[in-house]
């Protein structure tokens, strides 16, 4: 068998369901959570996409410089070809990397189109708001899991409770101290979003930033 329609199978980096459930989802808990974690991934992706047109650009200068290259030193030129040869390799390899991280930048930017849509504006007044509400789902979390590993609440999540204005410590021990109704709920629980689809054109994206 072709070793290229091997090869062609491998997926580098996450795939879509990762992203969604394991990375978005569980990171986020809450729609404000999910596009705060969402716009983190995506940055990541633009910033490792630039860096990879760019080197992409230099590394086809350098194939460039070195097809148009004469030496009358037969070892050196020799030598030329085969760092040519190296080259072109590499520009596989950039290839596959940009194709990837493009399918990765999609999918967060999809995932943070969606989310965005249904969050709205954000203003200060909302963001204190979400980020109350994400943080009271995460607290949540934290308690369910202690209950489920350990029997019983952890000290790190006591700790975190603790540190919360009084009336919102007061509201949160009550509902972390009865187990029965927090594991029914974490159970329960949802996290998935209905992601937007439609097709975009990452490089055009990039250009308009």
């Amino acid at each position: 068998m072709d070793l290229k329609e091997l090869l062609n199978d491998h997926q580098m980096y996450h795939s879509q369901f990762q992203q969604d459930y394991f990375i978005t989802a569980r990171a986020g808990g809450t729609k404000y959570g999910m596009y705060k974690q969402a716009l983190r991934e995506l940055y990541k992706r633009y910033r490792g996409l630039k860096g990879l047109y760019a080197d992409k650009a230099l590394l086809q200068v350098d194939i460039d410089e070195l097809e148009e290259s004469e030496n009358e030193n037969i070892f050196e030129e020799r030598r030329n070809e085969i760092n040519k040869a190296k080259k072109i390799m590499y520009m596989e390899e950039i290839d596959k990397n940009i194709y990837d991280t493009e399918r990765e930048f999609e999918r967060f930017y999809k995932q943070a189109v969606t989310l965005k849509k249904s969050l709205g504006n954000i203003d200060e007044d909302k963001r204190n708001k979400y980020d109350i509400d994400m943080w009271k789902y995460k607290l949540k979390e934290m308690a369910a899991l202690d209950y489920i590993s350990n029997g019983r609440l952890s000290k790190a999540t006591i700790e975190l409770v603790f540190t919360l204005p009084f009336a919102m410590r007061t509201q949160t021990l009550a509902i972390i101290k009865n187990s029965k109704n927090l594991l029914d709920w974490y159970e329960r629980r949802t996290t998935t979003v209905r992601i937007d689809d439609s097709s975009i054109d990452v490089k055009k994206l990039l250009k308009e930033w």
